[in-house]
Formats: C-alpha cells, structure tokens, sequence
C-alpha cells in the first residue's frame, strides 16, 4: 500500500512538475478556463479593509487582475511593477486589483501592501472562488480584461519585462499609443541595446521555446546550441539545453551548460536544479541531494527540485522521506 501510494504521488507531481516550462512567460496558458476576446466570470470579492469590489462595476475601464502570493518573490516584483503602471494609467481609465488566493495571506499582505505603497486595492479570493472559475494555473499570474469585460491578454509568472510589457497592452487598449508606435519602441530598444549576434541569437532561442512548447525537444535543440553560440551570456538558452541534453543522457554537456549558468548567476535555481538532476542520473545521491536542498531553499516555487530530491530519497530506499518530499511539492504546486 505504501508503494502504491508513493507511485500515486510520483505520477500525480510529473504531471504537475511538467506545467513549470508551460509556465514561462509568452508559452503559457495562465488561466485555463479563460479564452481571449470572452467576457470574464463576474466576482464579488472583499479586500484588506473588508471593503467588497464588484469586477463587473469597472465596465467601460480596462481592468488588470494580478493573482499573487505574499511570500514569492516574483509575485512580489510583480505587485511593485503594477504600482507604477497604475500610477500612470489611473487617470486614463486603468483600474488594478492584487488577488490573492489565501485568507490567510491577508496579513503578510496588508505589511507588502504598506512597505510597497501599493494604491490599488488586494483582494482576498476566500474560497478560491475566482481561483477556480479562471482556472489559474501558475503565481504570479496577470490578467488584462478590456473596457467592455472581455480577456484580451495574459502574462503567466514574471520577468523582467513584465512592467514594459502590461503598460504597452494597457496603453493600447486605453488608446494612448497605437500597435505601429509599440513595434517602433521595441525595434529602436532593440537596435540600442543588443549586437546583430545577440538579435540572431534571441530569435534562435524563441524558435527553440516555440518547438518546445510543442514537445519537440530533439528538434529545439539546434536553435538553443545556435543562440549560445551567438550570445554565450544567454543562460536561459544554457538551462533550456542542459535540460535537453538531460533527457538525451548526455550528462557531461548538461553539467557544462548549467555550470556556466552558476558561473554568471551563483543563485540560479534552475541550474541547481539541473545539476542535482545530473548527479541523481549518475549515481551520485548525495551530491543530488546536497544540490537539491540548495535549490529548493533559494527558489520560491520549488517543485522540481522536490519531485528530483524525492526520486533521490527513493534511489536511497528512504521511502517516507521521498512520499514526505513529493507530498510538499504537490501541495506547494496546488495551493
């Protein structure tokens, strides 16, 4: 029975663990029960002072729904980037609501919401009523919801062009640039900050993210050893391909790419991660393990490195400690 329970947990956390890629911003689906261009579910919901806030009360503005978590740090930077958009934007008919999923976070939130300066309304989804019509499928997770209620954008977890990104779409839909004027921006960005290697190099990467959203891992890997080799910086290139060559038993080349991450960012989650899984796959446990713990300390959303530190406590026939890892990180993943 204590097998069988553990194979349950295994199962049910790849299933889970493998939503993480999908989970990258410009591949995902943050909300699965959301298609664009249809109106949203209306919702009722209080927020920190007990006050309610009807979603359907902000028709003829554009809304931008932000569904966090008080003690991520992504959700966190996503939060302060969405002070300064609303800053800007609110005169013109922008309207911001941080929800979170958990009564419980109320507190940690009502301290973030006073040390960011946060002047747009938190709102506490008791129940996860919004949680589950929406189908949310990752934290931080961003909604832009047009003047007549419609979904018209989303923007899964966060990265650093988040605050770029959002204001654009907003800006927009409010009708305070145009499309041409956008590509223009982003061009005249693009031609004063990056190499022509370095463009080369982020259209070889966005081919690859493209066939591995797909599921065509093999078939990505050339464009991921192309963009390295244009751009060495590129380390979402490197832990993209590390994971690749993972896969393809080719352990000598992941440890390579995820070591060179480690060299430009020693904090790199993800490349602990990929080294710990590099080390379960040869035999070393302890080192696996040892990687893992590091991992999983420094990521706040630490799925993967759980479902690998639980395969290690498996190999090591410590079976309570493996249902115990992979119990955490399914409930982490889900709550």
């Amino acid at each position: 029975m204590r097998f069988r329970g553990i194979h349950f947990l295994r199962v049910a956390i790849v299933l889970v663990a493998a939503t993480l890629f999908l989970s990258k911003p410009g591949l995902c689906t943050a909300f699965r029960n959301l298609e664009n261009g249809v109106v949203v579910p209306d919702f009722t919901l209080k927020d920190l002072a007990g006050f309610n806030h009807t979603l359907s009360a902000d028709r003829g503005k554009v809304v931008i729904l932000c569904f966090v978590k008080a003690d991520q740090d992504r959700s966190i930077k996503a939060l302060n980037d969405l002070t300064r958009v609303y800053g800007i934007l609110k005169s013109s008919g922008l309207s911001v609501y941080g929800v979170a999923n958990e009564p419980k976070e109320g507190s940690s939130l009502q301290g973030l919401k006073d040390k960011l300066d946060i002047g747009y309304p938190i709102l506490i989804d008791e129940g996860k009523q919004v949680y589950g019509s929406y189908g949310l499928f990752t934290f931080p997770a961003t909604a832009v919801i047009d003047q007549d209620g419609r979904f018209v954008y989303e923007y899964a977890s966060y990265s650093s062009d988040f605050e770029q990104t959002i204001m654009d779409k907003t800006s927009l839909l409010l009708g305070l640039i145009t499309e041409e004027e956008i590509a223009k921006s982003e061009e005249k960005h693009e031609i004063q900050e990056l190499t022509p290697e370095q463009k080369e190099a982020k259209r070889s990467l966005q081919m690859a993210k493209v066939l591995l959203g797909r599921g065509f891992g093999s078939k990505a890997l050339p464009s991921l050893e192309k963009a390295i080799a244009l751009d060495p910086s590129l380390t979402e290139a490197r832990i993209l391909a590390g994971g690749i060559y993972v896969e393809q038993e080719k352990y000598a080349q992941a440890r390579e790419q995820f070591e060179k991450v480690l060299e430009v960012n020693p904090k790199s989650n993800e490349a602990r991660v990929g080294i710990g899984s590099v080390l379960l796959a040869e035999g070393d446990l302890d080192g696996a393990e040892e990687e893992l713990k590091k991992a999983i300390v420094m990521n706040p959303d630490p799925t993967m490195g759980m479902y690998r530190l639980g395969q290690v406590y498996e190999k090591k026939g410590e079976v309570e400690k493996a249902m115990e890892v992979y119990r955490e990180a399914l409930e982490n993943r889900l709550r």
